[in-house]
C-alpha cells in the first residue's frame, strides 16, 4: 500500500489500485509466478502507469470534444448563448439518433471508447476482436457523426 501511495500521492486511488491488483492476483494459479515479490511490485507499477495513461487519454478526449475541464477553455460557459445551447442540444440529439442506427456492437464500442474511456485494446479483448476491427467500428461511428454534422451545417435537417 505504501508503494502505491508513494507513486499516486492519493490514498483513495492507491486503495482502488490495490483492490484491482488483488483481483488480478486471484486470477492467477499458485505456481504461475516464479518470483512473487518482484512480480507484485511490477504489477502495481504497471497499474499506476495504466491509470496515468488513462487519465492523460481522458484529458485529451476532453480537449478534443471541447469539454470544460481544468485549464480547458475556462470562460467558454460564460460565452454560450441560448441559441448556441439550443444548437448544441440539437446536434447532440442528432448524434444520438445516428448512433442508434448503428449496429449494436459498433454503438457499444464507440460508447465504451469515447464516453467510458476504455482503451481500444481493452475493447478488442472484451469483444474478441482485433485492434484493427475496433478501429473500423470507430471509423463507422465517426463517419455517421460527421455525416450528421455536415447535414446540420448545410441546414438540411434543421
Amino acid at each position: 500500500m505504501r508503494f502505491l501511495v508513494a507513486r499516486t500521492r492519493d490514498p483513495a486511488l492507491a486503495e482502488d489500485l490495490m483492490q484491482e491488483g488483488r483481483v488480478k492476483l486471484l486470477s492467477l494459479a499458485a505456481n504461475d509466478v516464479a518470483n512473487p515479490v518482484p512480480y507484485l511490485f511490477q504489477m502495481f507499477a504497471n497499474l499506476v502507469e495504466d491509470h496515468r495513461r488513462a487519465e492523460r487519454a481522458r484529458v485529451a478526449r476532453g480537449r478534443a470534444w471541447g469539454d470544460r475541464g481544468e485549464g480547458l477553455e475556462p470562460d467558454r460557459a460564460d460565452h454560450v448563448t441560448p441559441e448556441q445551447s439550443t444548437l448544441d442540444r440539437n446536434m447532440l440529439e442528432h448524434v444520438l439518433a445516428a448512433l442508434d442506427t448503428l449496429p449494436e456492437r459498433t454503438r457499444a464500442i464507440v460508447i465504451a471508447y469515447r464516453v467510458e474511456g476504455v482503451s481500444q485494446k481493452e475493447i478488442a479483448q472484451e469483444h474478441g476482436l482485433s485492434l484493427s476491427a475496433v478501429e473500423k467500428h470507430l471509423q463507422r461511428a465517426y463517419r455517421a457523426i460527421i455525416d450528421i454534422r455536415r447535414k446540420l451545417d448545410a441546414g438540411i435537417e434543421r
